[in-house]
């Protein structure tokens, strides 16, 4: 699509005098909902990060008024940046049970905001560390725009086709949360954050999960059991199944790209057992379904027409559009292609052909949907949220010092920043770890335009040189012109030679391509040119040439899969890291290793950073 082309306009390259004042205003009135919610809470009366700022305001006796921003100047000059850290005394109160998964009410009411929680979400973990849990407390009243968009886009009112959400509901663990008397007054599910929030969303506690199991909603092609499957591949073996059987489907919607992948890889994979199940009508005997089984078989009547049109469109996955062959009324794609997703883009394409569109659905951090789509079809672009959690902004490369970090009426297009939220739920200047790059600022309000560029730790470092993600990303793309096609990837450091270097481990969308060998070559010419420290090293001799090794398809689906068993993270979540500093990962991925593409002596001639 070119730029003449575009269905929306593009952003302002600079905040409109005009929209400076109102940006400024919904920002403030953001920050003090926040605090004249959250200032009865443990945390923030406990907390010595917030220690200066709670004296100096008891000092002033200030009032917090939306004509004023005393109370942000204030905050922005004396509360440092914060981490996990600091919250992981106060989360743990969660964890201090009384009897297995049991939390006295008193040790956690009013803990980060106002009454309870109504989930613990957990992080998936995506750099090799345990998850993190924070505490969410559903829908407060200026966060319902957000979350209600996000959830729509996740589940789009179609009127002539069916939907298949490929979500979960299944929880770590279900806290119960107990009154002086030991009576349970409520149980709040620990479950990744898509869950809990679709939870919210839709008014479906845990104490209804039995009964929930045996229905099925709506416009939607499974039933509800299948948010209840354990086993990775069976929980996507029924998505895909109760998706063929409907003719209808419009909409196939996902978290991550990711996920959409494994959706069709595994329909691919199990062609067969779907088609034969389908034309008999009978719920195949898979690892996992156990007492769900029931209810779903309820929901699957035989249907051999629908399985002869299968049969004669076929498993053609070489041609294009394979999808739309399969579902002619399928229309739209919903998953997150940015970033590191991005690399998937062409082989969805592949799969759906031309004219299906890929919609994304915002950003949506564990901590915050902090920002929401720019336009539907645009993948790259997020408008930052307004009227609910608070955004502040570092410029990249500047120290963590408190006056440094920007509100949103104070950033410039172009500019790459760090983000870091005040939130609704109880954090309070926290760094997220995204890296996002401001584009513009929205010609109807002037609220800021920003692109998602990476995490900080994403970041690829080793010896004297920090690669930022974005330019690892844009060194895979460099490096598929000559492999083909890479569907997925990870780097981290290769300690096999003297020299250490960096290594990428790569999977391809189709075979590899006649000039592979120039591979390592390209990644590494790339990043010389990127960055001045990699290209002083390599020439210093500090680290060696980077290595590109292939594994074999299906590797990373398989590392889901094992992630999954092995942390008990969510489903639909799960995702590869960047960079991993993992061992046990990355001795996983060696074993599955096919070729390792080997430099070719001659140099590739690239322009030398100034």
């Amino acid at each position: 699509m070119t730029i003449k082309s575009l269905p929306y306009a593009l952003p302002d390259p600079v905040l409109l005098p005009q929209y400076a004042a109102s940006v400024k205003e919904r920002s403030l009135r953001s920050f003090l909902d926040i605090l004249k919610a959250n200032s009865i809470t443990t945390f923030y009366q406990e907390a010595p990060n917030l220690s200066v700022f709670r004296e100096a305001l008891v000092r002033e006796n200030t009032e917090p008024s939306f004509a004023e921003d005393f109370p942000y100047s204030l905050y922005r000059s004396t509360v440092p940046t914060m981490t996990y850290e600091e919250y992981r005394p106060f989360i743990a109160r969660f964890q201090e049970f009384v009897e297995p998964d049991v939390v006295p009410i008193s040790k956690v009411n009013n803990l980060f905001a106002p009454g309870l929680p109504a989930f613990i979400a957990h992080s998936s973990g995506t750099s090799g560390g345990l998850p993190k849990w924070f505490a969410k407390y559903g829908l407060h009243p200026n966060g319902k725009r957000t979350c209600c968009a996000v959830m729509e886009n996740v589940g789009p009112k179609i009127s002539d086709g069916t939907i298949c959400v490929i979500g979960s509901y299944l929880s770590k663990k279900v806290l119960m949360l107990t009154d002086p008397n030991g009576e349970t007054v409520t149980r709040i599910p620990v479950c990744p954050v898509s869950a809990g929030t679709a939870r919210v969303h839709s008014g479906r506690e845990v104490s209804r999960d039995r009964s929930l199991r045996l229905l099925k909603g709506p416009n939607l092609t499974s039933p509800f059991a299948v948010l209840f499957i354990q086993n990775f591949k069976t929980f996507m073996i029924m998505n895909i199944l109760f998706a063929l059987a409907d003719r209808q489907l419009a909409c196939i919607s996902c978290v991550f790209a990711t996920v959409f992948r494994d959706f069709y890889r595994i329909m691919e994979e199990n062609w067969d057992l779907l088609i034969h199940s389908i034309e008999i009508g009978v719920i195949p005997d898979l690892e996992g379904l156990d007492d769900l089984k029931e209810h779903l078989q309820a929901y699957l009547p035989r249907n051999p027409r629908r399985a002869d049109e299968l049969r004669a469109v076929g498993r053609d996955t070489a041609t294009d559009g394979w999808m739309k062959r399969l579902w002619p009324n399928l229309r739209r794609i919903v998953a997150t292609t940015s970033g590191a997703y991005a690399t998937i883009v062409p082989e969805m394409r592949h799969y759906l052909g031309p004219d299906i569109e890929i919609h994304g659905m915002g950003i949506t951090a564990t901590e915050s949907y902090y920002a929401l789509l720019y336009h539907s079809l645009d993948a790259e672009r997020y408008r930052l949220s307004e009227g609910d959690d608070f955004v502040e902004f570092l410029p990249l490369g500047e120290d963590r010092e408190p006056s440094l970090l920007r509100p949103p009426w104070e950033v410039v297009a172009g500019e790459s920043y760090e983000i870091f939220l005040t939130t609704h739920d109880g954090l309070w200047r926290y760094a997220v770890g995204d890296i996002v790059t401001v584009v513009g600022f929205d010609p109807k309000d002037g609220q800021p335009v920003i692109c998602f560029t990476g995490r900080t730790s994403g970041d690829f470092r080793l010896q004297h040189t920090v690669i930022p993600e974005k330019e690892v990303i844009d060194a895979i793309r460099a490096a598929q012109t000559y492999t083909g096609a890479i569907a997925e990837f990870t780097a981290t450091a290769d300690f096999r030679k003297l020299d250490v270097c960096h290594g990428f481990f790569i999977e391809l969308h189709n075979e590899l391509g006649p000039e592979a060998c120039l591979a390592p070559e390209i990644v590494k010419a790339h990043l010389c040119s990127a960055n001045f420290n990699y290209a002083k090293d390599i020439e210093g001799g500090r680290v060696g040439p980077p290595t590109v090794r292939v594994v074999r398809k299906g590797t990373f689906m398989e590392y889901r899969k094992w992630k999954i068993t092995q942390m008990g993270t969510g489903l639909v979540q799960t995702k590869v890291p960047i960079v991993t500093w993992d061992k046990e990962m990355v001795a996983w991925l060696e074993e599955r290793v096919d070729i390792e593409l080997r430099a070719p002596s001659t140099k590739v001639d690239v322009e030398q950073p100034r």
